[in-house]
């Protein structure tokens, strides 16, 4: 299992209070709308290992099981 590290977005409708709250994580004073989690090209997770989508290539059943991988 990894942690996640996944990539906030600033867009003007954020707060720049509520994800940092969640988060337990100083307000940078930026607006934060959204926290991205995935494999999205604009913004995928990362992990230790790489990115997710990375790290999923390098290992399908591994990462996800082979009947994911069937399916």
């Amino acid at each position: 299992m990894d942690r996640l590290d996944n990539t906030i977005r600033p867009y003007a409708w954020g707060s720049p209070t509520a994800i940092p709250h969640l988060l337990g994580v100083d307000p940078t004073g930026e607006p934060q709308a959204e926290m991205w989690m995935g494999a999205h090209p604009g913004a995928p997770s990362r992990t230790g290992r790489g990115t997710l989508v990375e790290v999923i290539e390098a290992a399908p059943e591994r990462e996800l099981g082979q009947k994911a991988v069937a399916k």
